[in-house]
């Protein structure tokens, strides 16, 4: 499999959570309206919003890139940036998720999570299968964009070496990639707008 589609995976995979908490979070808020449980949810959402946006904040400087000759000038500076601050960026998902857990765990000590309501039970449901499986135990959000953050740090540098032979070919290379990933890259911030306005 090469690198632009383990990529694309993985860059998907977060969007497809981020799907879910955006779920999860529209049907208990239309049912819950305790300004107390809405703000903890918040809280907790918010926490995990963190991870989409670093997402985001990494990859928006890589998609501006988008003629030959922009590549050719920033391409060079956008890549040194990327390489000198990717290992930092690589464990903040997890010190976002451990918060995140914490703001959850406080969110269950509300009764409303403990209903028998058939629609806000599974939802409950959801949310704990979320938590434990992306968030906590598993930790599959975090590790899924620490793989992303890596394999694009390996995509950069391939660019990168390739640019130095050939730059037309390099760009192709980098456009093609780049233009696959816009359309997740639009889902994430279509969930960042929403937690703006919402």
């Amino acid at each position: 499999m090469g690198i632009e589609l383990k990529i694309a995976r993985e860059l998907a995979t977060v969007c497809v959570t981020s799907g879910e908490l955006a779920a999860i979070e529209k049907l208990l808020k239309a049912e819950l309206k305790k300004p107390a449980f809405v703000e903890q949810f918040d809280k907790m959402a918010s926490a995990i919003d963190e991870c989409y946006r670093l997402t985001l904040e990494n990859m928006r400087p890589l998609l501006e890139i988008a003629a030959e000759a922009d590549f050719n000038d920033r391409f060079d500076a956008i890549h040194a940036d990327f390489k000198a601050t990717y290992l930092g960026i690589t464990n903040r998902p997890r010190v976002a998720s451990d918060q995140a857990y914490l703001d959850y765990m406080t969110l269950r000590e509300f009764k409303e999570t403990q209903t028998a309501y058939p629609l806000l039970k599974r939802t409950f449901e959801r949310l704990d299968e979320f938590i434990d499986k992306w968030i906590t135990n598993d930790a599959w959000l975090a590790m899924t964009i620490e793989n992303l953050i890596k394999m694009l740090h390996r995509f950069l540098n391939e660019v990168a070496e390739f640019k130095q032979k050939d730059p037309a070919d390099a760009f192709a290379l980098y456009q093609v990639a780049m233009n696959a990933m816009r359309p997740f890259l639009s889902v994430l911030e279509k969930r960042r707008s929403s937690l703006e306005k919402g």
